[in-house]
């Protein structure tokens, strides 16, 4: 991957980490709370997550072109 996409998916690993760290210092509210961070979680890994699987798919398809 490019540079700047190994900077962002490296961001996004470190806000994950911010996040859980945050939830194990006791860090929400109440449920409610607790469920939005946990949800913020899932959703910047599932971001992560398809971000790499597409530069890898286009880096491959470049690879083959």
């Amino acid at each position: 991957m490019p540079d700047i996409w190994d900077e962002v998916v490296s961001e996004y690993g470190e806000e994950i980490n911010r996040l859980r760290i945050s939830l194990s210092q006791g860090i929400a509210e109440d449920h409610a709370h607790y469920r939005q961070i946990v949800g913020s979680i899932s959703g910047i890994e599932w971001a992560r997550d398809n971000l790499s699987y597409i530069l890898k798919q286009r880096m491959y398809k470049e690879d083959d072109d």
